[in-house]
């Protein structure tokens, strides 16, 4: 009988192993690709997600494959919380390897720049550039005073886009946070790199629980789940090269290769992961 695997991808490496990573928004999409694939490759994982549904259920599945994983469910977004995530972190495991900084996404579009209100871009803002900014504060301490860590943020292919002006915005901040904190913690034992990704999807159709807007659950209606791809197909298959979407096992392919040690002469960069598509 063939061992079951969680990611075929990674191909027996375990470039993680008993590394801890704490990875932000790991309850769906690209973080729980993530959380899969670190698994995969023997790290220890700390689920985060405001969404106690999706958060465990991505632990409890990593815990069946035999990975030791806790979570932790809160809304990154504020100081206070994201400084409890690490100190949870630091609590439970004594120490914090990796940090993937993914909790986001696009909300309340799309539309002209000057069509969203002052409130949904403040939600955008918050959603995107603080969550990564305020992780970012919180846990730099710990690696800082071990010398050791690597972060990974996710930003995207948006700033070189149209519609989504709240969004492109911050994750344009996530480019400049990584930039600048790589080139401070160059001699400390620290990496901080930045995977960007464009559209991706899920090989499993069951994997997003809500919306990127908080409580907002996704609908199940088949005539509505195609609408709403062939709307992401006609605005974003025509920027990217390859003419497909991204799979999120390979956001998380990329994710992995730059928070392992086969990265280990690289910070400060910024991987676009876009089928052809430049991030800037």
């Amino acid at each position: 009988m063939p061992e079951r695997v969680l990611d075929p991808r990674a191909a027996g490496a375990k470039r993680l192993k008993d590394r801890v990573a704490i990875i932000t928004g790991s309850g769906q999409g690209i973080g729980r690709a993530t959380a899969r694939r670190m698994a995969e490759e023997g790290a220890i994982i700390m689920v985060c997600d405001r969404n106690h549904q999706g958060a465990e259920r991505t632990r409890d599945e990593l815990r069946d494959y035999g990975t030791t994983a806790e979570m932790h469910v809160d809304d990154v977004s504020q100081p206070d919380s994201a400084k409890a995530l690490m100190a949870a972190a630091k609590e439970r495991f004594d120490h914090i390897d990796i940090l993937v900084n993914n909790a986001g996404g696009s909300m309340h579009g799309p539309k002209l720049g000057w069509e969203y209100t002052p409130e949904e871009i403040l939600a955008n803002v918050q959603n995107n550039f603080f969550t990564t900014m305020w992780c970012c504060w919180a846990v730099l301490p710990y690696m800082v005073a071990q010398r050791s860590g690597a972060i990974v943020n996710l930003g995207s292919n948006a700033p070189q886009g149209t519609m989504r002006l709240p969004y492109a915005a911050s994750k344009g901040g996530v480019f400049a946070i990584t930039t600048s904190l790589a080139l401070e913690t160059a001699e400390l034992g620290v990496r901080i790199n930045c995977v960007a990704p464009h559209w991706s999807v899920s090989e499993d159709p069951s994997d997003a629980l809500v919306t990127r807007i908080p409580g907002q659950a996704i609908s199940r209606r088949l005539e509505e789940q195609a609408e709403f791809r062939q709307r992401l197909a006609e605005q974003h298959l025509r920027n990217i090269p390859m003419r497909r979407p991204g799979l999120k096992e390979e956001q998380a392919a990329a994710i992995v290769f730059l928070a392992s040690d086969d990265a280990s002469f690289i910070t400060g960069q910024i991987l676009s992961v876009g089928g052809g598509a430049r991030a800037f």
